[in-house]
C-alpha cells in the first residue's frame, strides 16, 4: 500500500510525532511518501493521510489563506477522482486562533465530506468529532492514542546537572513550561499566577519559541522584576529537551483551549508529572497513566492551583517511570495500518 502523508517526516525537529508514526508504519510494510504538490498531482497513491489540514487557516493574510485552502480542497477532489482515499487524523477540532471565520466555514463545510476514514487520539475526541462533523459517521473511524516520545530524544539528564544549566537550586520547587508559545497556551497568565506563589524558594522556568514579537514582549513584561522566573524564549533543540525537563518537578501546561497535548506526552515520556486543565481529553490521559502523574484544575489557572500542584508533584507517592509501554509506536502503527485496510476495503462507518 502506498501512502502519501502530510506531514510524514519533514516536521521531525518541531514535533517528532509524525516521524515516529510513519517509521513504524513503514515497518508494517507500507510505503510512505512525504506530501508535495508534484506527488499530489502526478503520483499514484492508495491513501492520502492528513494531519492538521486546517493549518492554512492560521495564516494572517486572507488572500494567502484562501489560496492555500482552495488549492488543498482541489487537490483532495483530484486525488479522490484518481482513486486515492483520504484519511484524517483529528488532533484538534479547528484552529486555535480564528482569523477568517468565513473561510473556516467554507473549509469545514467541504473538507469532512472528502474524508474516507479518520483517526482520533481519544474517545473524547471521537465523540466531539462525530458531533461536529456528522458526515464522518458514514466512514470508518478508530481511536489510536498519541504515542510517547521516548525514542525521539536523548536519555534524561540527572536533575542536579539539568538545574545547573539554568542556575536553579537543586532543592528548589521548580515548575516548567515547555513548548511553542502561542496565545491560547496562556503562558502570560501562568507567569502572573506564579508571581503570587508565596514560597520564596519556588522557581518557574518558561522555555519555548514565541509565535510572534508581541507575545514575547507580553511575557517578558509579565516576568519583569521577578527573580524567581527564568525565561528561555527560543526554539529548544532536541538535545536540550532532556535538560529542560530534567530540571522540572512539575510541567505546567495552562492551555485555554485543549483537546490533546503532545507536550503532556513529552513531559510524561521523561517521567515528569504534569498540571493541565480539566478539559478535552486530559481526564482520559489522567485515567490512562494514573492521577499520580496527571493533576488537573478547573477554569483558569490560579496561584492556588499552581502552589498545590507544586506540592503534589514533590510529595505524591509515584513509581519511578510513567506506564507508557502500551503507547509504543509499533503497536500504534499496526492499528493505523488496520484502519488503512478498512478504508481500502470499504468497511462500513460508525454507528449513529
Amino acid at each position: 500500500m502506498r501512502v502519501l502523508a502530510w506531514p510524514a517526516f519533514e516536521n521531525k525537529t518541531g514535533n517528532p510525532y509524525n516521524r515516529l508514526l510513519y517509521e513504524a508504519v513503514e515497518d508494517e510494510g507500507m510505503e510512505v511518501a512525504e506530501f508535495s504538490l508534484q506527488r499530489a498531482l502526478w503520483g499514484s497513491y492508495d491513501l492520502w493521510h492528513l494531519h492538521w489540514p486546517d493549518d492554512f487557516l492560521s495564516y494572517r493574510s486572507p488572500v494567502t489563506a484562501a489560496a492555500y485552502v482552495g488549492i488543498l480542497l482541489l487537490l483532495l477532489v483530484l486525488a479522490r477522482q484518481k482513486g486515492t482515499q483520504i484519511v484524517w487524523t483529528i488532533h484538534d477540532l479547528g484552529p486555535h486562533e480564528s482569523h477568517h471565520p468565513w473561510l473556516e466555514s467554507i473549509f469545514w463545510r467541504f473538507f469532512p465530506r472528502l474524508v474516507d476514514g479518520f483517526i482520533t487520539l481519544s474517545d473524547v475526541g471521537r465523540e466531539a468529532a462525530l458531533r461536529q462533523y456528522p458526515s464522518l459517521r458514514r466512514v470508518p473511524g478508530v481511536v489510536i492514542p498519541h504515542g510517547h516520545y521516548r525514542p525521539a530524544y536523548p536519555e534524561p539528564v540527572e536533575r542536579d546537572a539539568a538545574r545547573k544549566e539554568f542556575d536553579l537550586d537543586p532543592d528548589a520547587p521548580v515548575a516548567v513550561y515547555v513548548g511553542r508559545i502561542r496565545p491560547y497556551k496562556s503562558v502570560e497568565p501562568l507567569v502572573h499566577a506564579f508571581r503570587s506563589v508565596p514560597d520564596e524558594d519556588a522557581r518557574l522556568l518558561v522555555t519555548g519559541n514565541p509565535s510572534g514579537p508581541a507575545i514575547e514582549r507580553q511575557i517578558r513584561r509579565a516576568a519583569s522584576g521577578e527573580d524567581r522566573i527564568t525565561l528561555d524564549l527560543r526554539f529548544i533543540p532536541d538535545d536540550q529537551i532532556p535538560v529542560v525537563l530534567g530540571a522540572a518537578d512539575l510541567v505546567v501546561l495552562p492551555y485555554e483551549d485543549i483537546l490533546h497535548s503532545g507536550s503532556a506526552l513529552l513531559a510524561l515520556s521523561f517521567h515528569r508529572p504534569v498540571l493541565v486543565p480539566n478539559r478535552g481529553a486530559m481526564s482520559e490521559l489522567q485515567a490512562h497513566v494514573g492521577d499520580e502523574w496527571v493533576h488537573t484544575y478547573e477554569g483558569r489557572l490560579t496561584t492556588d492551583d499552581l502552589r498545590d500542584a507544586l506540592s503534589w508533584a514533590r510529595t505524591a507517592d509515584r513509581p519511578d517511570e510513567v506506564p507508557l509501554d502500551d503507547l509504543g509506536w509499533n503497536r500504534l502503527a499496526a492499528q493505523t495500518v488496520d484502519l488503512y485496510e478498512r478504508v481500502r476495503s470499504g468497511t462500513a462507518g460508525n454507528p449513529a
